[in-house]
């Protein structure tokens, strides 16, 4: 007597399984069946992994980095016109006066352009882009004192010295991502993690 077995019920582990050990010449209906679940299953985990954003969760290294990216290009246009108007051998041996005053300029672009929705939603225009904030490491939205005070600023600072500074923002900065936590430098400076919304 042939019994009927509900494929339907089965993990996708199972149904591997069973594709392996099925007798396809004796059962050639139910090994077409284990088949199309597999290929149906399959469809779906990966249309799970790559669609859905679970809220709450950390953030992939992924989005962030596209953050990043539209942050920075945002950033690179806010700043052009002014090495235009200062004209590149100025940068090319800076004096302090002159480092300094970007380090006021970098101030005030990050307010003008990125402090509305730092002050009211814990993100720059890249992360709100990529629906994404700046969290504390429970959970709740980082005030803008955290964001600025603790996480931007630092980095901004450590940038003017030459060499080294720029070498710790610019590569071991974002280098500690790959971390198990997945979180930069100025995230654990700032004891802040991101975080999908």
């Amino acid at each position: 007597m042939d019994t009927q077995i509900d494929f339907t019920t089965y993990t996708l582990d199972e149904l591997y399984s069973s594709a392996k050990v099925i007798d396809r010449e004796r059962f050639p209906e139910r090994a077409k069946e284990i088949d199309e679940l597999i290929k149906t299953r399959e469809a779906q985990e990966l249309t799970q992994n790559t669609d859905s954003k679970i809220v709450g969760e950390q953030a992939s290294r992924g989005d962030r980095l596209v953050a990043a990216i539209i942050d920075g290009l945002i950033g690179i246009a806010f700043t052009v016109p002014l090495i235009m108007y200062i004209g590149f051998d100025s940068l090319m041996q800076p004096t302090l006066g002159l480092s300094l005053f970007f380090l006021g300029f970098g101030v005030f672009g990050v307010l003008v352009l990125h402090g509305y929705l730092v002050y009211h939603r814990g993100q720059t225009i890249g992360k709100y882009c990529m629906s994404i904030r700046i969290e504390n490491l429970d959970g709740t939205q980082a005030s803008f004192t955290t964001i600025y005070f603790k996480r931007m600023l630092p980095m901004q600072l450590l940038s003017l010295a030459p060499s080294v500074g720029q070498f710790i923002v610019g590569f071991v900065n974002p280098a500690f991502i790959f971390g198990k936590d997945k979180r930069c430098l100025h995230d654990h400076i700032a004891g802040t993690k991101v975080s999908n919304i």
